[in-house]
């Protein structure tokens, strides 16, 4: 139940994983470590909370394109290409850049921050519905109180039964045991078909060339993943109806790769992943000077439910 870095053959370090594998009514169906662990969402949350967006008909109305959309429910590396979507975000609802309360700093430094995408979706959400934009990422605030609404509808409880706190880009996060968050990502394609749909259509806005989350979508047919701060990862399998999340205990995101190929492989009975992603299952360690002088193993051992 961990990813153990090795180092000139020395084990160094380790990072205990919990793993929960749910079908979209909530049945877990494989576990390692803790199912139950209380986990924030973080960014994985992003493809909910642009659900209001979505289901206002603000795209309809705004004219929002696909990689909008998809950048919307990213964690994107600031490109220009992730400027420029968010940009045309921004033309289309009519509402300034600047309004931006995602980070501190000049503009162009709140548009290359990696949550740009989300806060144009709450800020054109806003504008659709003739909500004040300031103060956008307050939790009394009429966007954030509908994307809670609208992840509690999609997890299957009250809004008031959902824990929240504060994101690290200043919106509420939300809190939910692994299993329901797994729970959720079986359900997202269905859920959330335009989201899944734009994400998987453009999976280099969602993050970047080379990161786990746009190689998984390039790589495994129906698939959608999205990963949140402090060692999440969560991916939907359209064709088998599953949903994975993946917490990495002490937060450290360097192990959620090889914690969530090692799950997909026992799932999908890979003997070795698809070449795009062998790197993700045992990636090297490098010194400062680029040398490689070690990997990280994963021991993810899923428990079935029979």
């Amino acid at each position: 139940m961990s990813v153990t870095a090795i180092r000139g053959g020395v084990e160094e370090s380790r990072h205990q994983v919990h793993v929960a594998v749910a079908s979209p009514d909530g049945e877990l169906v494989a576990w390692c470590g803790d199912p139950q662990r209380l986990t924030t969402m973080r960014s994985a949350a992003k493809p909910f909370q642009a659900q209001p967006l979505v289901a206002s008909g603000a795209l309809e109305a705004f004219g929002i394109d696909q990689e909008t959309l998809a950048v919307c429910c990213a964690s994107h590396s600031g490109h220009d290409q992730h400027v420029a979507a968010v940009l045309r975000g921004f033309a289309a609802a009519g509402v300034e850049p600047e309004r931006l309360a995602n980070t501190t700093g000049s503009v162009e430094q709140r548009l290359r921050h990696n949550c740009s995408g989300n806060h144009l979706a709450f800020l054109a959400l806003s504008a659709h519905s003739g909500w004040d934009l300031g103060g956008y990422c307050e939790p009394r605030h009429p966007s954030q109180r509908a994307a809670l609404v609208a992840l509690a509808a999609a997890a299957g409880r009250p809004a008031d039964a959902v824990e929240t706190c504060t994101d690290g880009c200043g919106v509420v996060c939300f809190a939910l045991p692994l299993v329901e968050i797994a729970a959720l990502y079986a359900r997202l394609p269905q859920r959330l078909p335009r989201q899944a749909a734009a994400m998987r259509a453009h999976p280099q806005m969602v993050a970047e060339d080379g990161d786990l989350d746009t190689e998984l979508m390039r790589a495994l047919p129906g698939c959608v993943a999205k990963s949140g701060a402090e060692g999440l990862g969560c991916v939907a399998l359209a064709e088998s109806g599953l949903g994975i999340a993946v917490r990495v205990e002490d937060g450290d995101s360097r192990a959620v790769g090889p914690a969530t190929i090692a799950a997909l492989s026992q799932l999908l009975g890979w003997e070795r992943p698809p070449d795009a992603l062998v790197g993700f299952a045992r990636p090297d360690i490098a010194n400062a000077p680029g040398d490689v002088v070690g990997f990280l193993r994963a021991s993810v051992p899923l428990n079935r439910v029979r």
